[in-house]
């Protein structure tokens, strides 16, 4: 009963209300023509024509006009509406009929229109209602003149910025009053939310299938800035906002999930983080191979709200973060597309390289993540992969030195467990698999160079005791594919865009007594 109730109410009450406007400018209009005509002040008459059947049928066919530009109006914003509708989102026709500045517009032309009727049908010759006559030709320029910038106005407003910038705000403002308890909680404002935040994500994979490349980053973007808003707001937030109420399992996000999924998120407070993630991983599922730089913007966002749990201290956001960078991992392994998790392992070492400040202990478990997805990639001969593993994490290591972290052992452990033995492999995979392995050693050697340059020996020592077991021959290939390697810049385009073998000439002085200690051994 109530649901019908709703249903009515919404064209009921904007009947209601455009009637009453209407009757109520018509009888004030009225009233003030009755005082001036009982007071002989007929001063509005030296603008018109003194033929009153005249006036009455010029009048009344600016009544008919009126209807007509209403008619054309409501026409052509109809189709350019359901334009936009079908190419974003079927809800863009409930923000355009929702949007007060369209509802004000619309509302005038049809106040004007039954104003001019009821007044061309009092005016007679002993009683001539000027003042009103007066106040219809008003609201009928007013009418003609807003046609265009109405135009435009609506042109402006289907831009996707605008209307996603408007969602946002929407979005923000709830969880904020939420958040302040100037709004109290309800299912129905979740699920408006929630909603919302389908709206956004509809956009964007509708964009990402028509190749709009510049509408999907903008989606991405708001959805990031959502995100880092709310985990500001998230602490004061009710706590019946984080409880599962069963009817989470009817969000397309959330239908796929288990009970202990769905536990784990109630528990871990991530609603929301989880839904704007599963956005994310179908985004960059759908884009990495046709719209790379959108598969980019997805990882780029992903690190930022990473930044905005690490600036909040919230675990469980950071966690989500976490297992969507580790998701985004095994899309590009499973689809070998060594590219994707490249640029993964890029956006994700720059995650631990800000935990290290934050909390060091957090970046042994990416450490964890990259020997395990770079072991997985070998295994599933997605070539590459591993060895840009060891080269962020040689990089995480060099920054965890400077920084001195209480954990650098630990980290440096982690770095050398990554070469996966090579008796694991096939032995028609082992050529491949051991350039692969090359690649890690020569990461290792590189931070052993950078202990040396920066006098510590002992951090040397454990890399060399590691790598000892090496053939001399490998360890010379080794060397050879570091000092020959004379360019820094990479000669094709990548992200990244350097070479993983080069080392700066005051490193190479270091590697070579680094170098020296096999070939002693060899003695």
């Amino acid at each position: 009963m109530t649901e019908i109730f709703k249903k009515k109410s919404e064209w009921v009450w904007p009947f209601l209300i455009l009637m009453i406007i209407s009757f109520v400018i018509f009888g004030v209009n009225r009233i003030i023509d009755l005082i001036l005509i009982k007071s002989g002040l007929n001063f509005f008459s030296v603008f018109y024509n003194e033929d009153v059947g005249n006036m009455t049928n010029t009048l009344g066919g600016l009544g008919e006009l009126v209807a007509s530009v209403l008619g054309i109006e409501i026409t052509v914003l109809a189709i350019i509406v359901q334009l936009a509708a079908n190419k974003y989102s079927s809800k863009v026709m409930e923000l355009f009929i929702g949007d007060r500045v369209n509802f004000v517009v619309i509302s005038i032309y049809v106040i004007t229109a039954i104003n001019t009727v009821l007044v061309s049908n009092t005016i007679s010759n002993e009683a001539v209602p000027y003042f009103s006559i007066t106040i219809c030709l008003v609201l009928i320029v007013i009418s003609l003149l807003i046609v265009i910038p109405h135009f435009n106005y609506v042109f402006n407003f289907l831009r996707p910025n605008n209307f996603l910038s408007y969602v946002k705000d929407k979005i923000l403002k709830n969880l904020k009053n939420l958040s302040e308890g100037k709004r109290k909680y309800s299912y129905s404002v979740k699920e408006e939310i929630s909603e919302s935040i389908n709206f956004i994500g509809d956009i964007a994979l509708n964009s990402v299938i028509q190749g709009d490349r510049a509408t999907t980053l903008q989606c991405l973007a708001i959805l990031r800035e959502i995100t880092v808003k709310y985990l500001g707001y998230k602490k004061d937030l009710p706590a019946n906002w984080f409880k599962m109420s069963g009817l989470e399992y009817f969000d397309p996000d959330f239908s796929s999930y288990s009970r202990f999924v769905m536990t784990v998120i109630e528990n871990k407070k991530i609603f929301l983080e989880r839904k704007v993630f599963r956005l994310f991983e179908m985004l960059f599922a759908y884009s990495r191979v046709t719209l790379r730089d959108v598969a980019s913007g997805v990882l780029l966002n992903s690190e930022l709200i990473a930044s905005g749990a690490v600036k909040a201290n919230d675990k469980g956001a950071l966690y989500c973060v976490f297992q969507y960078f580790n998701s985004y991992l095994r899309i590009s392994i499973r689809e070998r597309d060594p590219r994707s998790a490249f640029n993964t392992l890029e956006h994700y070492r720059i995650l631990a390289e800000e935990l290290l400040d934050e909390d060091p202990y957090e970046v042994e478990n990416i450490s964890f993540y990259f020997k395990y997805y770079g072991q997985e990639a070998n295994k599933n001969q997605v070539l590459f992969i591993i060895e840009t593993a060891a080269h962020d994490l040689c990089m995480i290591n060099e920054l965890a030195y400077e920084k001195k972290v209480p954990n650098i052992r630990n980290l440096l452990q982690m770095f050398l467990t990554v070469d996966e033995p090579l008796e694991e492999a096939a032995e028609e995979q082992q050529s491949v698999k051991e350039m692969s392995l090359i690649g890690v050693r020569i990461a290792q050697a590189k931070l052993a160079g950078f202990y040396l340059l920066k006098g510590d020996i002992e951090l040397a020592r454990i890399i060399y005791d590691d790598m000892k077991i090496e053939p001399y021959s490998r360890i010379s290939k080794i060397q050879d594919m570091i000092f020959n390697t004379k360019d820094e810049e990479f000669w094709e385009i990548t992200p990244r865009g350097i070479n993983f073998n080069y080392v700066a000439p005051e490193r190479r002085e270091a590697l070579q007594e680094f170098f020296s200690w096999f070939s002693k051994a060899q003695v």
